[in-house]
This record gives C-alpha cells, structure tokens and sequence, in this order.
C-alpha cells in the first residue's frame, strides 16, 4: 500500500504518535492519548477550523499504517501540534510512491502540507508559513538564539558524506557538539552535561530519513 490516511483533531495527538514509534513515555501521554501541557494539564484548544490541514508524511516500512522515521515530518507534525490545529495525515510510503503525490511533490520529498488550497514542500518552508497563518502560539527561533546549534546539522552532513577520516570532519562535528553543550550548561537550569565523545558515537550511527527532505 503506497497511502494511509489518518484524520487527527488537536486532542488525539501525533505527539503521541511520534512518542509511541520511539518508545511510549506516560510522562507526556494521558489514557486518553491526549497530550499533557508542562504544568501536567490537558492544553486547551485554540484554533477552529473548518476542514482539517492535509499533511503527507513518511510512513514507517516496518509496521503498517504507523508513522516513520522521518525528523522533518515529526517536526511538521509537532508544530501543528502545538498551534493546537486539526490535520489530517497522509502516510505516504516513499518505496512506492504515487504518482497523485508525485504531482504534489515533483521531488518525491516528504512533508508536504496543503495551505491556502496551495501544496508546499520543504520543513523550513512550511514551518514558516505555518508560523505567519498562525502565530498564536509563536513557535519562531528568537533572533539572539538563532544561531545557537545552527551548524551541528551541516557539520553533521559533512561528516556523513566524508570518506577520508583525517580529514577533519569529525573534529569538527566535536567542536560543533562541544560548543553546543557548554551552551547548554550556561543557559539552561538543571542541564545535566553529556559526554560528547558518547553523544557523537551514537549520533554517528543514526542515518535514516535517506528519502525524506
């Protein structure tokens, strides 16, 4: 099956969801699978709509009709979780796609979302328009925090793509970590610092989401 479709109101959350595919914490799911706020209540709804956002997403290719492993989906999917907004999900399985999602998708990357009757692709870019049509809550990076981690992903890719291990990738996505960390330890109360030689070694092996943009 090439598509699942799955409508999710702003109670029956893909936050849940995206918890579940990586392993279920009760901390944050309530019996009811609705998601608990930081204080520990059942959030509000804020946003009434008439029909449901579409949302194309990658489906998982080792259990039928579950979400997959995708980081730029989950991240569509949590915005439009926390903006407290209906949805509905498309699981779109990227081994097999259609040609209806290739024509919405011309380079077969997921996640699109349907905005304004227009199709978008990119997580940036949806990420974006989402936060302009609905600010409420404000999601955006503030500006003196932008550019705090920005180049761990990049450094990262570097590494990926490199076939010469002296050539200094690795160092590099150390000092991106290292950096990131002692941030981290100034900024944040109750951070608990990591190793970074550890957090790079189990960082190293993750490298999924090949299909996905």
């Amino acid at each position: 099956m090439a598509m699942s479709s799955v409508k999710v109101s702003p109670t029956a959350s893909a936050l849940s969801s995206t918890i579940k595919h990586l392993g279920s914490n009760s901390r944050f799911i309530t019996s009811l699978g609705g998601v608990k706020g930081v204080r520990g209540g059942r959030r509000k709804l804020s946003i009434t709509m008439s029909s449901p956002l579409e949302v194309c997403v990658k489906a998982s290719v080792t259990v039928p009709n579950r979400l997959g492993d995708c980081p730029f989906s989950q991240r569509i999917l949590l915005t439009l979780e926390e903006k407290h907004l209906s949805y509905e999900m498309k699981l779109v399985d990227l081994t097999k796609k259609p040609e209806w999602f290739l024509k919405i998708s011309p380079g077969g990357t997921v996640p699109v979302l349907k905005l304004d009757e227009k199709w978008i692709t990119d997580s940036d870019v949806i990420a974006q328009s989402l936060e302009e049509k609905y600010p409420d809550p404000p999601l955006g990076t503030p500006p003196k925090k932008a550019s705090v981690g920005s180049k761990i992903f990049p450094t990262f890719i570097g590494f990926l793509k490199s076939k010469d291990p002296s050539d200094g990738t690795e160092q590099a996505l150390l000092n991106e970590l290292a950096s990131f960390n002692d941030y981290l330890k100034e900024n944040l109360v109750g951070y608990v610092s990591i190793s970074v030689a550890w957090g790079t070694r189990h960082v190293i092996q993750w490298g999924h989401c090949t299909q996905s943009h």
